[in-house]
């Protein structure tokens, strides 16, 4: 009976990633329109935190009784400093593909001269739900290089745009997918007001987007 309950556990738990595929965070894509172009040279960095989650639990049938098996957080499901990481590459390249940056790096070594902003997203904590798969991403950006740096904190949910039925039916994987997309829509909009307001920008234009 022992192995039996064992055995369902497992099976509750490989069904908290609903048998999907993972999704790549590092190519993640930022859909909106940017309004200006510059040539800075940015250094982007991202610093992890604390990584956190709850525990879960399930009810499974057997007979005619249903019999809960709770389960503690699993780790392997947490958004953990790798998906951080994998974040920090989807913004930058997406600085860069939008026309915001000329270049983001992640060393400034990488660069023939001195980056003209630095950018730091510090992440104090995320939280993994289980049950919707919902992970909660608590950030700090700052950026340094105009005449007054920015430091602003900000917290996503990633099934804050989503209906009852869309929570019931997201997989961890989409849960990071999503969080990382919402991230994706608070930062930029915030480094675009920085780059207008301290550095030579122009206007976009449409059709200016390159993809690299």
């Amino acid at each position: 009976m022992k192995r039996y309950l064992a055995y369902l556990a497992l099976v509750a738990l490989a069904g908290l990633t609903g048998c999907a595929s993972p999704i790549p965070l590092n190519n993640i894509t930022y859909d909106k329109a940017v309004t200006v172009t510059s040539t800075k040279v940015a250094r982007v960095s991202v610093i992890s935190g604390a990584v956190r989650g709850s525990g879960s639990s399930t009810l499974i049938p057997i007979g005619t009784t249903f019999i809960p098996i709770a389960s503690g957080p699993n780790v392997a499901l947490h958004f953990n400093a790798a998906d951080q990481q994998a974040f920090g590459e989807s913004l930058r390249t997406e600085l860069v593909r939008t026309g915001l940056l000329r270049t983001a790096n992640v060393d400034a070594s990488l660069t023939s001269t001195s980056p003209d902003l630095v950018i730091n997203v510090l992440f104090p904590q995320t939280y993994h739900l289980p049950h919707w798969q919902e992970y909660t991403l608590d950030v700090v950006m700052e950026i340094q290089g105009g005449p007054v740096p920015l430091l602003k904190q900000y917290q996503v949910i990633s099934s804050e745009k989503d209906s009852i039925w869309e929570k019931m039916n997201t997989t961890a994987y989409e849960g990071k997918a999503k969080a990382v997309k919402l991230l994706l829509e608070r930062l930029i909009p915030d480094i675009e007001e920085y780059v207008k307001l301290h550095g030579n920008t122009k206007p976009k234009t449409s059709g200016s987007d390159k993809m690299i």
